[in-house]
């Protein structure tokens, strides 16, 4: 199976962290495997309509570059190094990592119900929650921040992006479902989500915390916001070196 990596940067905030980037690099896939990273190619006024025409590069290059599944990894994400071998053994049309939302109220984004206006997520039955932990469940989606999506959907299905709140990954859900994909999330595949300045973190699905079902780890390692005009960020990955990042406007 070929599969195409794709990381999109948000417009407002034109980066990403270094964990993210190690935890990319450091993904564990015995087939071929092509990693992009999404720039700010066509500034728009508004950030989620930046991310669905983004969202829609990757999925034409998925199409017409023979790949057989695009996952998505967005640029405030940490993965762990299997993701790509459990996504792909999941039984589904899309596959989902866990990980928690970091707007608004902390809940884990695998939702059990999705509509036009409101959805709900596992967490906010805890008990629900726990028995899920490590398992494949069916969902109704919800969040692109680890996301594993079959040639045959992306034929099916275009990213989109109406003039509401919702970003482009509700309105997936919701497409998923009109055209009767299955949705799953595997509850194994834990992946953090980072919150940067002014207070940095790292938001972890837990299921002991008897709250909020989040572990919250102060984050403290070296993240390059930012990287200046011209300049190129080398990271360690294990016996070598991973050039992370070049100059945005060398970026594809």
């Amino acid at each position: 199976m070929k599969v195409l990596i794709y990381c999109p940067l948000n417009p407002k905030t034109p980066r990403v962290f270094a964990r993210t980037i190690t935890s990319i690099f450091n993904l564990d896939w015995p087939h071929p495997m092509e990693i992009v990273f999404g720039k700010d190619d066509e500034p728009v006024s508004k950030p989620y309509n930046n991310l669905t025409e983004k969202y829609n590069r990757a999925r034409q290059m998925t199409l017409d570059g023979g790949y057989d599944a695009l996952l998505t990894i967005e640029a405030d994400m940490i993965v762990p190094p299997d993701t790509v071998k459990r996504l792909a053994a999941v039984d589904a049309d899309v596959a989902y990592g866990l990980y928690v939302s970091r707007h608004g109220r902390l809940i884990w984004l695998a939702f059990t119900a999705v509509s036009e206006h409101a959805g709900t997520s596992i967490s906010v039955v805890p008990e629900q929650a726990r028995a899920s932990w490590g398992k494949v469940i069916e969902t109704k989606g919800v969040g692109m921040g680890c996301t594993f999506i079959h040639r045959h959907v992306l034929e099916a299905i275009e990213f989109r992006h109406p003039p509401t709140t919702f970003a482009n990954d509700w309105y997936f859900s919701l497409d998923c479902m009109e055209h009767g994909f299955v949705q799953k999330h595997d509850m194994g595949c834990v992946c953090g989500h980072i919150q940067g300045a002014p207070s940095p973190k790292i938001y972890w699905p837990d299921p002991t915390d008897e709250s909020h079902m989040v572990r919250v780890e102060l984050f403290s390692d070296a993240m390059p916001e930012r990287v200046p005009p011209g300049a190129t960020v080398e990271i360690p990955v294990g016996a070598r070196t991973v050039a992370l990042f070049r100059a945005p406007q060398e970026m594809q």
